[in-house]
């Protein structure tokens, strides 16, 4: 539930043994940490259509990024970022974008309304607005709308979760998600000890109503959750629960646990640079070739 500033930030910090005070400015400079990774990616291996409209709101915007070798049909990821559901933008994620497209997937990357513009109401249906959008119009751009899959990260991963899980989000003209694929993500994070996240879910008189786990069924799309071991930001135990209610409901739930692995190292292996970090893609990519769809 960080952005993806303060991950790479952390990143550097860790990695020099240095304790690092973060200055906002700091990500106003004209050469960013981020930008730094971005930097790395092949922009060649693929084609972008950016801000496609599926809400009335300015961060109600979506970009589609296109393979350059991918069949017609192909599998389809709506990516979800986190930022404690307070921060984020599409445009960060270009190291995402990179790592699905290149192994084939029509890669979708949605902004969403965030707090305290909204509450916790608005940005999860800004998340199954943009599925919706997407399940309409992907096949103009070679995607095959039977086979989506919702991925997130943090909070982006709670967002998807419940794009996946609680159909009433829905249209009913809408199919549900193929899959999901969580990355250290909040399922079950109840009670909530942060001030600042206490203030985003504060609206809610019932914060079950704000869990994924709490919508969790047999019928759900099969999903796989990773998480790493050393997670101190959200913990593992978010996937072990929601792993094990969905088994014993009769529904379809993977789990990796990595060890030596934390809530920066998840996001942080899908960039080619720092892939070494874990098997993330490998493993969410043999997943969802995996998965079955009706």
């Amino acid at each position: 539930m960080v952005s993806i500033r303060l991950i790479f930030t952390r990143y550097i910090a860790r990695c020099t043994g240095f304790i690092v005070f973060v200055q906002s400015t700091l990500f106003l400079s004209a050469c960013s940490p981020l930008e730094i990774l971005n930097s790395t990616v092949d922009q060649n291996g693929f084609s972008s259509r950016t801000g496609l409209v599926y809400g009335g709101d300015d961060r109600q915007k979506l970009d589609v990024h296109i393979p350059n070798h991918a069949p017609q049909n192909a599998d389809v990821v709506v990516f979800y970022y986190g930022g404690r559901w307070q921060y984020g933008s599409k445009q960060e994620y270009a190291f995402v974008v990179d790592a699905l497209t290149s192994k084939g997937f029509v890669t979708v990357i949605p902004d969403y309304r965030l707090y305290p513009q909204v509450d916790w109401q608005a940005f999860v249906q800004d998340g199954a607005n943009a599925y919706q959008w997407v399940y309409k119009n992907i096949q103009k751009f070679g995607g095959n709308p039977r086979r989506i899959f919702v991925m997130g990260h943090s909070a982006g991963a709670h967002i998807s979760a419940m794009v996946a899980v609680d159909d009433s989000l829905l249209d009913k003209a809408t199919k549900r998600p193929c899959g999901f694929v969580g990355l250290a993500g909040p399922y079950d994070f109840l009670p909530i000890d942060q001030p600042d996240i206490r203030r985003v879910f504060a609206s809610e008189s019932d914060l079950q109503k704000t869990q994924p786990i709490s919508y969790a069924s047999r019928d759900d799309p099969a999903m796989l959750l990773i998480h790493g071991l050393d997670d101190d930001i959200v913990k593992p135990g978010n996937s072990r629960r929601l792993a094990q209610r969905l088994s014993r409901l009769g529904g379809d739930a993977e789990i990796k646990l990595y060890e030596d692995t934390d809530h920066i190292d998840i996001l942080l292996s899908l960039s080619s640079t720092f892939r070494y970090f874990g098997p993330t893609l490998t493993d969410s990519v043999v997943f969802m070739n995996s998965v079955e769809c009706g």
